[in-house]
């Protein structure tokens, strides 16, 4: 056995860690904006980015209890305390019960059995395990009822303290939580564990996942992190973990060695990766839009140059059908404005020519009343004035006899002329049969116009209607038409589409996403650089002392590989043989621990479940000097239980008999 060498040295000195405020600060001004506009659009992709404190996630195991009743009808009950250091479920015959005592760890732990035997598990009535979480006394128990179905319960129970919780039964405890069926215990454990853990759902990107096969997260909850308690056999290629996933050991890595915004990292790859996938498929769809526009453009404008040509030809066609019609209308209308014109001549000549005769006879009629009033008036003799009745005097009758003055106005009397009177009226009497003879002529020049206008007018409807009668039925007519219409659709619809799609651009949330990213990568990386050349000298060291041969060097990545180098080959973990995977695994948590001791925090929980560790073995030398080099880091790490089965009795002879879970009988329980 070796004591710890240099590779055991001090890494509390990290670099210094930047704060989450300082984080905040460097990606605002990066991108212009404010620290809590960038911690607002964190919390949107449901991140909070916190300033990294020390973890204490101590897991220690006091105590055991189980009880059922076996299928032969025999009652079992186990119980049995546990305290830090290594200790060994012990039995030398098969199916002794070695793995399920194991798996009754497990099983509350865990919050679902990993590899406990179907019928061991029908067994089970009540199991219970009182734990120290963090420091905080806690009690798990399940029960299973007694019925044809049964139904798992669980209780989550808490105490004042370890003694308290030892010496109480579950009535003087206080209840935390409580859940039935196994789905919703499963879950109830892994929720109370990550919590008082201080630990969070991890969700790994795979590029594959989602119902699209474009990618999606894949959440890991408490059962995926205690794979890194509950070791692997050496079969089995994971270095970490019993869960195969993408990337799932490297995060192991990095919360069990407790690297600074580990977690927050992988909180901002997913959410990164999800918003790339939504850009990248807006982008496609984008894209794929915008090929079918350009197809749809350059079919439409083939169509449309088609289309205008046919129009071309179908309009020539057309005019062609129509022209001796078109002509035959233009004449007809030509024809109708003459004849009205001449109409409207005639109705003004037969206008003028009645007012002459209307003049004629107004002046015959003056002419024969005048004549009439002087004949008359001429043989009246007034004695008074017609108007205001005054009595004319012997004056004024005096002076019209002697003077031939008009005894009333005395003005003198015209003289009155029977036969020039005559012929006068004889004249007009001749104007107006003259101006009666130019009417009827202008009324019948009216008329005949009128006829005329009428006659026209209807050779033009008939034109028109012989025009419209083969505008209606000429197919060439009827080809434009429905051509001309989809020349506009088409032109309407290149119109539409004419813009050039926009290229989306890249929203504020993932340039927040990105770049927050970037800082808190820098930082993990940062402290990554300093961690991990201190824990691959540990699991050197550690891997030689627990009897892997000729190992040189490793190199532990981020990934989860361990990159090692035996006899100066490199060789793949994968490579290794059965028993050296299991001392890796186990020389890669007890290092965790070691370098989380240095610093001074408690990231692993210091609990270790092998099952078989002999199982890998073809000597007994290696087992032993495993199990050996276990109880002595045991002894420096002081939070280190380690629970491991084995059916040689020998391996284990120099743990305290104590520490040895055995039975002399066929079974151990």
């Amino acid at each position: 056995m070796t004591a710890p060498g240099p590779a055991h040295s001090s890494t509390a000195d990290l670099t210094a860690i930047p704060s989450a405020g300082e984080i905040l600060s460097e990606v605002a001004k990066k991108l212009e904006l404010t620290p809590e506009q960038v911690e607002r659009t964190l919390a949107e992709a449901n991140i909070a980015l916190e300033s990294p404190t020390a973890a204490d996630r101590r897991l220690r195991i006091l105590r055991l209890r189980a009880s059922g009743v076996k299928h032969s009808g025999d009652d079992f009950t186990v119980e049995q305390d546990l305290t830090a250091g290594v200790w060994a479920i012990v039995h030398p015959d098969n199916s002794a019960g070695k793995t399920s005592l194991l798996e009754f760890l497990v099983f509350p732990l865990r919050g679902a059995p990993r590899d406990l035997p179907p019928d061991v598990r029908s067994w089970l009535r009540h199991l219970s395990v009182d734990l120290a979480v963090a420091g905080r006394p806690i009690r798990i128990v399940l029960d299973v009822d007694d019925q044809p179905h049964p139904q798992l319960r669980g209780r989550i129970l808490t105490g004042d303290s370890v003694d308290q919780l030892l010496a109480a039964d579950d009535s003087a405890l206080r209840l935390l939580v409580t859940a039935s069926g196994n789905d919703e215990v499963s879950r109830c454990i892994g929720a109370f564990f990550l919590d008082s853990l201080r630990m969070e759902r991890t969700n790994l990107w795979l590029a594959t996942g989602g119902a699209d096969g474009q990618g999606a997260p894949q959440v890991h909850g408490w059962a995926s992190y205690f794979g890194a308690c509950y070791l692997n056999p050496g079969g089995d290629e994971i270095l970490l973990g019993d869960v195969t996933a993408v990337g799932l050991s490297a995060r192991l890595m990095d919360v069990f060695v407790d690297i600074p915004y580990s977690t927050a990292l992988t909180q901002l790859s997913v959410a990164g990766k999800r918003e790339k996938k939504t850009i990248t498929q807006g982008q496609r769809r984008a894209e794929g839009d915008a090929q079918a526009r350009r197809a749809e453009r350059e079919t439409w404008q083939t169509e449309l140059a088609d289309v205008n040509e046919e129009i071309k030809a179908v309009r020539s066609v057309a005019a062609q059908d129509i022209s001796p019609l078109l002509q035959a209308a233009d004449q007809a209308a030509a024809e109708l404005r003459g004849k009205r014109a001449l109409l409207e001549e005639a109705e003004q000549t037969l206008t003028e020519v009645s007012a002459a005769r209307m003049r004629a006879e107004q002046k015959l009629l003056d002419a024969r009343e005048t004549w009439q009033a002087r004949r008359v008036l001429g043989r009246l003799d007034p004695v008074c004035c017609p108007r205001c009745e005054e009595p004319l005097g012997s004056g004024r009758r005096s002076e019209e006899r002697e003077q031939a003055n008009c005894a009333v106005c005395t003005r003198p009397l015209p003289e009155v002329d029977a036969e020039t009177a005559e012929v006068l009226l004889a004249e007009l009497e001749q104007a107006l049969m003259g101006a009666r003879e130019a009417e009827q002529e202008a009324a019948g020049q009216r008329s005949t116009a009128v006829q005329a206008v009428q006659a026209v007018l209807a050779d033009r409807r008939e034109a028109a209607a012989d025009l419209e009668r083969s505008l209606a039925t000429s197919q060439a007519h009827d080809r434009l038409r429905k051509l001309e219409i989809r020349a506009a659709e088409l032109r309407g619809r290149l119109a539409a589409t004419g813009s050039t799609p926009l290229v989306p651009q890249v929203p504020v949330s993932a340039q927040v996403l990105a770049a927050t990213e970037e800082a808190v990568r820098a930082a993990v990386d940062a402290s990554a650089r300093q961690l991990f050349p201190v824990l691959n000298a540990q699991i050197v060291e550690l891997a030689t002392r627990f009897g892997v041969q000729n190992l040189d060097s490793v190199k532990l990545d981020r990934s989860g590989k361990v990159n090692a180098v035996k006899a100066g080959v490199r060789t793949p973990f994968k490579k290794l043989s059965r028993g050296d995977r299991l001392r890796m695994r186990i020389a890669t948590v007890i290092a965790l621990l070691r370098v989380g001791a240095d610093r001074g925090v408690t990231a692993h929980p210091g609990l270790l479940l092998i099952d078989s560790v002999a199982a890998e073995e073809v000597a007994e030398v290696p087992a032993r000097t495993l199990i050996a080099e276990l109880q002595a880091i045991a002894a420096e790490l002081p939070d280190l239980q380690v629970v491991l089965t084995t059916a040689q009795p020998d391996l284990v002879d120099a743990l305290p008999p104590e520490h040895l879970i055995t039975s002399d009988g066929e079974h151990l329980f």
